[in-house]
């Protein structure tokens, strides 16, 4: 039975990758605001990007094979997500604020401290509530001087799966995507106040969010 599960995982997450390669490949992508990023990095300064869970489709094809660190459940969903991201040239961590948490947390400062790895987190994930941070992606910017960019995206058409938690999004094929970094969040380790900090960056994620939403619909 064993063989037969991992014949499954293999083939599911190649389904799940061919999927998102076809479906994107025949899409026209507009990005905003990536320059700003480029000068972070060109300044070996860290940065931690968030975005709600339900735009984890196109964002596991952007960050694609540039050795970026996805933060993963360890839940069995949280298994497949790993698995395609790897396929595509990530470097998962798994756990989350409910399960593996501590260790998590401290395999991503060690990567950002060593490595200045490329971070991603579902600020709202794995299970919700929607648009709501934790308070974890903050105090990870606070241990390591890491930069929190927002990011986010939509598409002119797009399937919402209305039954899931948090409206999952899927571009549908030859469609126009549009992706946008938002304004950089610079922590300070002793004077930011972590509610405040929340509430401006679901603020700044709605706001691209509604962006992006509108620029498709042009």
């Amino acid at each position: 039975m064993a063989f037969l599960q991992k014949i499954k995982d293999f083939l599911t997450k190649k389904i799940i990758k061919y999927f998102i390669l076809f479906t994107i490949k025949t899409c026209k992508i507009n990005i905003s605001g990536e320059e700003e990023i480029k000068k972070l990095k060109k300044n070996n300064i860290p940065v931690i990007h968030i975005f709600w869970h339900r735009h984890i489709f196109f964002t596991i094809y952007k960050f694609r094979n540039v050795g970026a660190q996805p933060l993963v459940s360890l839940s069995k969903d949280g298994e497949l997500v790993s698995n395609v991201a790897e396929e595509f040239g990530m470097n998962p961590v798994r756990g989350s604020s409910s399960k593996g948490g501590a260790r998590a947390f401290l395999e991503l400062t060690h990567s950002i401290k060593k490595n200045k790895s490329e971070i991603l987190i579902t600020a709202d994930g794995p299970k919700g509530p929607p648009e709501k941070i934790k308070d974890g992606t903050i105090l990870l910017a606070q241990k390591t001087n890491s930069v929190i960019v927002p990011i986010s995206w939509y598409a002119n058409r797009v399937k919402i799966f209305e039954k899931s938690w948090d409206k999952f999004l899927v571009p549908l094929p030859f469609s126009k995507i549009y992706f946008s970094f938002g304004n950089p969040f610079y922590i300070n380790k002793d004077k930011n106040d972590i509610t405040e900090l929340k509430k401006e960056l679901e603020n700044e994620l709605k706001r691209l969010e509604n962006e992006c939403k509108n620029s498709s619909s042009k």
